[in-house]
């Protein structure tokens, strides 16, 4: 299709006819949902995707000043980029296997070229992929671009915003890549992430019954929290809820609250070894790991093992429900140093808010590979609707009894609990 946009602009800039070149815009939403294609194709193929977008005004697609401007776009663009409405001010060109660099230069280019009588319009770019990552830690290794020009490069490792480990070795994060300030003078350069245009915003309707179910379960369920929190502050002693940083939508940080299932001074080194190894072997295809709890091998308290079997440590999550971090159903927020091995692709589980519960855990979870959770995760999140919701929420219950009838059929082999 889109040959054949270009044959017949071709065909008509011979006849001496530029008038059409904006047939090859294309509307706002086969736009959009050509920049999910060509993200996925990033993902899979772990390139890099720039998106150049151009403040044009709201303009009839058939004015004088947009044809003139497709017609600069026609000419300076390549076969494999795309051009379209991003909405109704904003043209957008899509540029696959391009880093930030290129695509300001042929910013500058497009600029350059228009006329001095005409509006010249202000630009951003957005690059894919980018830090995911909103604290001063920086991102992982797989979202550093390295390969910037070398005036850019220059520019970008004296940038105060940048994180001393990063500028020392002179590498570009592309979310905060600053830009010379003789870029153009005439247009505006922005520096943005890509990412948001890949968020799906939480449905009104999802919010309601967020609100509405963890209010209902923190009342319901108030003597019995009350309860558990006791047993641990006497049996246990120390802090009654264990708090851990995890990567929720966007990418956000935000804390996440659990009951303290763990002895005192206990350490993650071990799950973090765990997990690195189990992704590091995801991410080479070189064997299928199903991810096993490490419940035995780690210094859990009896009456943690309790409640880690029932899911009852994962209730004050209630209250991240309520803050709007978490939502009650949807993919589990990992821990950051889980994600520092993640692929590209992997962070499409990021593209909505992080659940209590969701596809996995009612589709075998422990008994699924890391990619099969990946791969469920992006899959609830693109058929995303109430009814998936309700059919997740209703297998919930079940799982949990399956869980404990396993636990109960444990401790009945080992006689009594450890610890306890």
């Amino acid at each position: 299709m889109k040959l054949m946009r270009w044959i017949a602009w071709l065909g008509k800039s011979a006849n001496g006819s530029r008038a059409n070149a904006v047939s090859i815009i294309q509307s706002q939403e086969p736009f959009r949902e050509l920049i999910i294609s060509e993200r996925q194709r990033v993902d899979r193929n772990q390139h890099i995707l720039s998106l150049l977008l151009f403040t044009v005004g709201k303009q009839n697609a058939n004015g004088v000043a947009v044809q003139n401007f497709a017609n600069i776009l026609a000419e300076r663009i390549r076969s494999t980029d795309e051009v379209g409405w991003f909405d109704s001010k904003r043209i957008g060109v899509i540029l696959p296997y391009t880093h930030a660099g290129g695509a300001h230069k042929l910013a500058d280019e497009i600029c350059k070229a228009v006329t001095p009588e005409a509006s010249i319009p202000e630009y951003t770019v957005h690059t894919y992929p980018s830090n995911w990552f909103s604290d001063d830690s920086g991102p992982p290794a797989q979202f550093e671009i390295v390969d910037l020009p070398p005036k850019r490069k220059a520019i970008t490792s004296q940038s105060p915003s940048l994180p001393a480990k990063h500028a020392q070795e002179g590498k570009c994060i592309l979310a905060t890549s600053p830009l010379s300030s003789d870029v153009t003078r005439s247009c505006r350069a922005l520096p943005q992430a890509i990412e948001p245009f890949f968020l799906q915003p939480l449905p009104i309707w999802k919010r309601i019954v967020d609100v509405l179910g963890a209010l209902f379960g923190l009342v319901v369920l108030s003597p019995l929290l009350i309860l558990v929190a006791l047993i641990i502050k006497v049996c246990y002693g120390g802090p009654v809820i264990f708090k851990q940083q995890r990567v929720g939508y966007s990418g956000r940080i935000f804390t996440m609250w659990k009951f303290r299932t763990m002895k005192l001074g206990a350490e993650s080194s071990l799950h973090q070894q765990y997990m690195s190894s189990l992704i590091n072997c995801a991410n080479a295809e070189s064997s299928a790991k199903v991810m096993t709890k490490l419940d035995s091998d780690l210094p859990v308290t009896g009456f943690g093992r309790i409640l880690r079997a029932i899911s009852f440590d994962e209730l004050p999550q209630l209250i991240n429900v309520l803050c709007g971090d978490m939502t009650l159903i949807g993919p589990r927020p990992p821990t950051v140093y889980e994600v520092e091995d993640y692929l590209p692709w992997y962070c499409e589980r990021f593209g909505i808010v992080p659940g209590m519960t969701g596809l996995w855990q009612v589709s075998g979870k422990n008994k699924l590979t890391f990619l099969e959770m990946i791969r469920l995760d992006i899959r609830y999140i693109r058929q995303l609707s109430l009814w998936s919701d309700i059919v997740i929420f209703l297998k919930t219950p079940l799982v949990i009894a399956y869980d404990i009838a396993d636990f109960i059929n444990s401790w009945r082999d080992q006689s009594k609990l450890k610890g306890f």
